[in-house]
């Protein structure tokens, strides 16, 4: 965890091997796999055919079926083009997870996908650790992170410290509902930056720093906002 800019995609990157302009030394002898950053495809491909392209055959049928279970069988043939951002996810995450590596590194994993993916991706990283597989994940999203992290860890400063403390003291959790859709489609656009879950087609899921709250409100001024609950671990608050 860690505010924007502290480093945490750059971190991914270096263990990965795909930053190498840093001080310092890495020593990783493992098979890795990683979606880092927005996925990129070949958008005149179909989803089948990027799967085609980018996987060996074994591990094909394995990325088909994490597809099928994230609800995009559908659009598989169609071009990766017609996607949203939430299908593009996807698409990632089934072809991220359906090698055999050793360790798996997932930026933001969560980010755009339907509750149900959330919950199917979730099983997927405890499936992977069940089968001593090393699982490094970035997120803004704390919703469930207990329900699947071992450690959690803060960057800051250039420092990694493992958090031990409750998460209410770095992020707040709100439920935010608009008066309508398109309400919602604005204010994902305004807070692009953030992970945000969608539970219906008027009400966000949303987790930022500790007191961002009135700094957000003022973001999504050209968005009517009905009502706005803060998460807890005991219940909800509303905010009047």
């Amino acid at each position: 965890m860690g505010k924007n800019g502290t480093g945490k995609t750059t971190l991914l990157k270096i263990i990965s091997g795909l930053e190498m302009n840093f001080t310092g030394i890495t020593n990783i002898s493992k098979h890795i796999s990683a979606l880092i950053d927005n996925p990129v495809f070949i958008n005149d491909f179909t989803g089948r055919e990027n799967i085609e392209y980018l996987l060996d055959k074994e591990f094909r049928p394995r990325a088909i079926e994490t597809i099928n279970n994230l609800g995009v069988t559908n659009y598989l043939d169609k071009q990766v083009k017609k996607y949203s951002q939430g299908m593009r996810q996807k698409l990632a995450i089934a072809i991220v997870l359906a090698t055999n590596a050793d360790i798996i590194l997932l930026d933001e994993p969560f980010n755009s996908v339907d509750n149900d993916s959330t919950m199917y991706i979730i099983s997927l990283i405890n499936q992977l650790k069940s089968k001593n597989k090393g699982v490094i994940v970035v997120t803004h999203n704390l919703t469930r992170i207990q329900s699947y992290c071992d450690k959690i860890f803060t960057l800051k400063n250039g420092f990694l410290e493992l958090y031990n403390k409750t998460l209410e003291n770095i992020f707040q959790e709100y439920r935010i509902q608009f008066e309508t859709e398109h309400d919602l489609i604005e204010a994902q656009s305004i807070l692009g930056e953030y992970t945000i879950e969608c539970e219906d087609y008027r009400t966000m899921l949303i987790s930022f720093n500790s007191g961002s709250l009135s700094n957000i409100i003022k973001r999504l001024s050209s968005c009517t906002i009905t009502n706005i609950y803060e998460n807890k671990i005991n219940g909800e608050n509303k905010i009047e």
